[in-house]
């Protein structure tokens, strides 16, 4: 399990050149002062800094705060600085361990694996994976904003996953311990790749089936090798033969458009000669002078414009007898290409025939057929048995996983822990005056409170600290740091605002460290702790501090 704590969170705000440096009691640190001081601002910006979602004031977004914490984690030191979107993590040494603007993907599992958190969720899509830094701190915050209204409810934008709270709550208290939910995501890892195979099996039986792999016979079967050198003769011979087939087939084609050239040409030049014809019947029975309406000129009807006319049809018809006669050369070649193409196909015919000769009851084709789909038949069966090995190994590692989590989801631990917590709530909810609360739901570790009024918020920090101590029991995973701002919600009598702070700070763990943060104390004494006192309205940061923390801060945001 690891403890984490906080040291320091320094801020600050290139913007309004303003900063602000909160150092941490190692067991109890309560900050305080009136209204718009600026402590839920303070407070907010420590989980801010892990990538936390919480709901900051627009003032302070305006101002662009930007913050580092340093903190321990059994001891180790370590710092996380956040500006914006962009957040780094360095040892103690000011050494970059991480940068990085996406929280989901690449924060989130670094602080896991530095905490020890291995719950997975499964998100949208069904796919396993670790979640965001609000759910390792989700038992240890309570917002002033929201987190009164209902236990484990402080960060915002949880609706990634679908009910975490169950898996969230047995997580933490321990009710299934750290390697439950390492063994679970292996497991889901394991199911996906064996998702993945059967999908290549399925692809490689296709094509078995649509290539008819299957041998052609079964007899005395002959090798490759020793039909090679017949087989490449054929092959040579086959492709001379189809390369001349191809060349002969372009030249019909050539000579196929050239006929369908000279037949278009011959046909317009007929409709010419009809025109013509039809021109020279109009001039023979015209007068001497005809007007034309096209030109408007007055032409002279003589032999001569007769004689032209007919000499153009002349050349027509002369045009017609010499495309004709192209026509027919053109025939002769195709017919020529023809034959040239029935000869080759013959030959073709004749060298396919070479192999399905037969040689007894063996044809050379069938062997090199059977040849062929026997060692296609011989790659592909060897990848469906790697694969089924694979399933098989995959399989069983499923098994081992099961049986493993099996000895982990242990009734016995379930019932001592939720019995530890139902005592801790029980009295907590007795020593908060909450009276009205359904106390059936409220001892069960996994159910929501429900309760109404100023009855709210009191059952809401008596779940939270009986969790807490579980958790700190319990838990074989992380510990932190308790974080609780205002408990004042819902117009709280004096008596029972005392009696909610007394209870934080008497409810510490050994190791546990709380900040909280509170308008005043209601005459509870603090001991062991320090408290910080906010007096600067609307100015929860510092011009003083600007420099100091500008000088420490600097040369870590260069980094990110």
């Amino acid at each position: 399990m690891k403890n984490l704590r906080f040291e320091k969170l320094e801020l600050l705000s290139t913007t309004e050149r303003k900063g602000r440096t909160v150092k941490f009691h190692p067991r109890l640190t309560v900050i305080t002062g009136e209204n718009d001081v600026g402590k839920s601002s303070i407070i907010k910006s420590i989980y801010w800094a892990f990538g936390a979602p919480v709901r900051m004031h627009p003032e302070w977004l305006k101002a662009k705060v930007k913050a580092r914490v340093s903190f321990t984690i059994d001891g180790d030191r370590f710092s996380i600085v956040r500006d914006g979107t962009a957040f780094g993590v360095f040892d103690d040494k000011g050494a970059l361990l991480i940068t990085t603007r996406s929280v989901t993907s690449e924060l989130g599992p670094f602080l896991a694996k530095l905490l020890d958190f291995g719950l997975v969720l499964p998100n949208k899509s069904g796919v396993t994976e670790t979640p965001p830094p609000a759910y390792m701190f989700m038992p240890f915050y309570i917002d002033q904003d929201s987190g009164w209204r209902q236990s484990l409810e402080s960060f915002d934008n949880r609706g990634q996953y679908k009910n975490p709270r169950k898996a969230v709550v047995e997580f933490h208290s321990g009710i299934r311990p750290n390697r439950y939910y390492v063994l679970q995501a292996r497991k889901a890892a394991v199911q996906l790749e064996i998702t993945e195979l059967g999908r290549d099996r399925q692809v490689l039986e296709k094509a078995v089936a649509k290539l008819n792999l299957q041998p052609a016979f079964t007899g005395t079967e002959f090798t490759e090798l020793e039909h090679r050198e017949s087989v490449d003769r054929l092959l040579l011979e086959l492709r001379d033969l189809r390369a001349a087939r191809l060349k002969s087939a372009a030249e019909l084609a050539d000579l196929v458009d050239g006929r369908e050239l000279v037949s278009e040409q011959m046909r317009i030049a007929r409709l010419a000669m009809e025109e013509l014809g039809k021109d020279y019947a109009y001039a023979s029975k015209a007068e001497a002078e005809i007007f034309c309406p096209t030109c408007g000129t007055s032409h002279h009807n003589d032999f001569t414009h007769k004689f032209s006319i007919l000499d153009d049809r002349e050349a027509c018809a002369q045009f017609l007898r010499d495309q004709d006669d192209r026509l027919v050369d053109i025939r002769k070649r195709a017919e020529q290409v023809e034959a040239r193409l029935s000869g080759t196909d013959a030959l073709i015919e004749k060298v396919s025939g070479t192999l399905v000769e037969k040689e007894g009851d063996l044809t050379l084709k069938e062997v090199i057929e059977n040849a062929s789909a026997n060692m296609a038949r011989g790659l592909f069966d060897a990848q469906l048995e790697d694969i089924k090995a694979e399933v098989d190994k995959r399989a069983g590692e499923i098994v081992e996983i099961d049986a493993e989590v099996k000895t982990l989801d242990d009734k016995k631990r379930r019932k001592e822990i939720e019995a530890y917590y139902a005592e801790l709530m029980t009295g907590f909810l007795r020593t908060l005056n909450v009276q009205r609360i359904d106390l059936d739901s409220a001892i069960k570790i996994v159910r929501k409170v429900n309760d109404t009024g100023s009855d709210q918020p009191r059952a809401v920090l008596a779940y939270h600290l009986a969790l807490m101590k579980t958790v700190f029991r319990f838990s074989s995973a992380l510990t932190a740091p308790m974080i609780i701002d205002s408990p004042n919600q819902q117009d709280q009598d004096a008596t029972n605002v005392a009696a909610m702070i007394a209870l934080i700070m008497s409810s510490r763990p050994d190791n546990g460290q709380t900040i909280l943060g509170t308008v005043g104390l209601h005459d509870q004494k603090v001991e062991d702790g320090e408290v910080i006192e906010l007096v600067d309205e609307l100015s929860a940061l510092s011009s003083d501090h600007y420099p100091q923390i500008l000088d420490t801060m600097n040369p870590l945001l260069g980094m990110l």
